[in-house]
């Protein structure tokens, strides 16, 4: 008779995985071994840690196991086959990402001043707020053919537009965890950084920065300056290998934001030690930023590097430079990660539908985009 395969029982604590199994599996079963495994959560900006427990059923049979990776061997071809649940999922991207470019192209070979934009003020608007006519083009058809609304219909346009844009849609209470941020020199990373962490120092949480490789004293003794006016803790890394040291210390925080080095830097090489520290671990929040001042054609290489990161967030940052807001429309459409924080001023918010779209029609209160703000809450 072939040995019956353990099962494993999930749950918050230790505990309730423990009445879990005893409600499924009653007072006789073996238990195996448990670990406590870290995961982000889908959705949203933090993280939540679940305890596994591997459990034999009463009525199987197995030998005890001799070692904890013997303990999880069964987890192991699980993974494998997650492993390959991933490929295809990846190849499926990949056709999708094709098809989109291909539609790009199409759009392309439109006339910018076609009737769509010519016709419309909610479009002329955009265009006038600094959004490329193509862009614009892009979205109408879209959401005339998603929705059957004429083109020039703006009460219907700007709810659709609104739900379209991509962004984090939380709040403070669910920012925790490790977070990287990444960008060009100028993109004003390290206030963007700072400003966050005294933000969360203020909500009670465990702060620590970490300032990777810093560029000169002068970075490090803002950091410190900063660090004490606020509260939170500050560290630095000089040497690349210091990061895998540091990680065991990284747990003793509630956040953790981690300041690179700017990606023009000779460290930030892909393949090197801190691109294998950081694009594949998967715990890390990544976010790439982008100055809301930037040039939208600059974009294509931004994008490049937050593939070669592993980026899965955009950050804006210094929105108070910018002159032309609907400029967030191209960063969207060359890149459509969605938008995890907003910098404006020296001040830092979570990012939301309603707070994007506001930006760009250049109103810090719209009766329309407010509803978002309400749907985001729930």
């Amino acid at each position: 008779m072939a040995d019956s395969q353990p099962a494993v029982v999930t749950a918050s604590t230790l505990k309730g995985a423990y009445k879990k199994v005893k409600a499924e599996f009653g007072d006789d079963a073996v238990i195996l071994g448990s670990r406590t495994v870290t995961k982000r959560q889908p959705d949203g900006l933090g993280h939540e840690k679940i305890v596994e427990v591997m459990v034999q059923d009463p009525g199987g049979h197995t030998r005890k196991p001799e070692s904890a990776n013997q303990i999880f061997q069964a987890l192991g071809q699980s993974v494998s086959h997650e492993n390959a649940l991933q490929n295809d999922m990846e190849t499926e991207v990949e056709r999708i990402e094709e098809l989109v470019r291909s539609i790009t192209r199409d759009f392309d070979k439109l006339d910018p001043s076609s009737a769509i934009i010519r016709n419309n003020p909610l479009a002329e608007s955009l265009v006038n707020g600094g959004a490329d006519p193509r862009t614009i083009t892009k979205l109408l058809t879209r959401f005339t053919s998603e929705t059957g609304h004429a083109s020039n219909d703006r009460v219907a346009a700007l709810s659709w537009l609104g739900e379209s844009l991509k962004a984090s849609n939380c709040d403070w209470e669910g920012f925790y965890g490790c977070h990287a941020f990444l960008g060009s020199w100028g993109t004003g990373q390290s206030e963007m950084i700072l400003a966050t962490a005294s933000r969360l120092q203020e909500l009670g949480r465990r702060t620590l920065v970490l300032n990777v490789m810093p560029e000169n004293r002068g970075q490090i003794r803002q950091l410190q300056v900063e660090a004490s006016q606020s509260g939170f803790d500050a560290a630095v890394i000089q040497k690349p290998r210091q990061l895998t040291k540091s990680e065991e210390h990284l747990k003793r925080y509630d956040v953790v934001l981690v300041d690179m080095p700017n990606l023009d830097h000779s460290a930030m090489v892909t393949g090197g030690v801190l691109h294998g520290w950081l694009a594949t671990n998967a715990t890390f929040h990544r976010h790439m930023l982008i100055s809301s001042n930037q040039d939208p054609r600059d974009m294509n290489s931004i994008t490049m590097a937050a593939k070669n990161w592993n980026c899965d967030w955009l950050g804006l940052t210094r929105m108070e430079q910018t002159g032309l807001p609907a400029k967030i429309l191209d960063f969207s459409d060359i890149n459509p990660l969605p938008i995890s924080l907003m910098e404006n001023s020296g001040k830092v918010e979570i990012a939301t539908s309603g707070k994007l779209l506001d930006f760009i029609l250049g109103q810090s209160n719209h009766v329309t985009s407010g509803n978002f703000n309400q749907s985001a809450k729930g």
